[in-house]
């Protein structure tokens, strides 16, 4: 009986490995035929055209990684906005108050609006002071009483007293007046209106006592006043 023969397993291997070199040059040799083809057919590309194609694919892949940063951002900001609307569960459970959760963003807009109305309080408040310290000036200058005051001048403490006085004073030099008062109260009437109207306007906010007491304190030093004309 012929020797029963093995199996060389190192000529096997070694045909293996030539096949399947074999193989891949084929297919080597097939992908560059494939590639020669496409280009043959679409033609000779230049450097710059090359270069341009890959600007291309990069602004093109960069404005992909913006949009998608955007919408990851967006989605982050509604996932915090839906956070802070929803009511803590176990504040819920434990009978403790609801708090909504609040963003950064949500505090700092607070605190600006915060800052912003203690500032315009300050600004108001330091107006009401300066129109109170405005105020108590002008009553001060009113109130205060005239100590320079001219011997020549008759002193009264109303006009029918001025017009007894005007008539006494008047008596040796002037002829007899036999309507005194209606003259004085003629003249200081117009006197009262003209100068009211420049008193408001020089220094508003007074009272209209405080107007007077100041017009009757000019009407006696006028010369517009009767009795200053009065010769001596």
């Amino acid at each position: 009986m012929p020797k029963k023969m093995g199996v060389n397993t190192k000529a096997e291997a070694a045909r293996e490995r030539r096949s399947a070199a074999e193989a891949d040059r084929r297919d080597r040799d097939a992908r560059g035929k494939e590639e020669a083809y496409w280009q043959a057919a679409e033609g000779p590309k230049s450097r710059s055209a090359r270069r341009r194609e890959e600007d291309a694919e990069k602004r093109a892949e960069a404005a992909a990684r913006r949009a998608e940063n955007r919408r990851l951002a967006e989605l982050e900001q509604q996932q915090l906005a839906a956070a802070a609307r929803r009511p803590d569960r176990k504040a819920a459970r434990v009978g403790g108050p609801v708090v909504p959760k609040v963003t950064e963003a949500e505090l700092l807009r607070r605190r600006e609006e915060e800052r912003i109305r203690l500032e315009r309080e300050a600004e108001a408040a330091k107006k009401r002071q300066a129109r109170t310290a405005e105020k108590e000036e002008y009553e001060r200058v009113v109130l205060v009483a005239n100590t320079n005051r001219d011997d020549s001048i008759i002193e009264a403490r109303s006009v029918e007293d001025a017009i007894v006085k005007m008539s006494i004073a008047a008596e040796p030099a002037l002829p007899p007046d036999r309507h005194p008062e209606r003259r004085l109260k003629v003249s200081y009437k117009a006197f009262e209106e003209a100068e009211l109207a420049k008193l408001k306007e020089e220094k508003p906010g007074l009272t209209l006592h405080q107007y007077k007491d100041m017009i009757w304190k000019l009407w006696k030093k006028s010369p517009d006043n009767p009795l200053n004309q009065v010769q001596p």
